[in-house]
């Protein structure tokens, strides 16, 4: 699949459900797995490694920022 074609889905997903631009963008994917990661291990630095960040400041940063409530799957 070529990136363009990605974006196009994932900007069709983000239409369909509703969801602005600007509060939920492809990024934030890596930003939810690196907060989940640390969330079901309870350690910093499973997320840290899965992230390849060098500093665990930096994962901190990075999850802290980006962690939001939880909510059900729609299916």
């Amino acid at each position: 699949m070529t990136a363009d074609a990605l974006r196009f889905r994932f900007d069709r997903a983000r239409k369909v459900a509703g969801v602005e631009k600007g509060i939920f963008q492809f990024r934030d994917l890596r930003a939810k797995a690196g907060t989940d990661k640390a969330e079901s291990s309870g350690d910093i630095r499973a997320a840290q490694l899965q992230l390849g960040h060098t500093s665990v400041v930096m994962t901190e940063h990075y999850v802290r920022e980006r962690k939001g409530d939880k909510v059900e799957p729609t299916k």
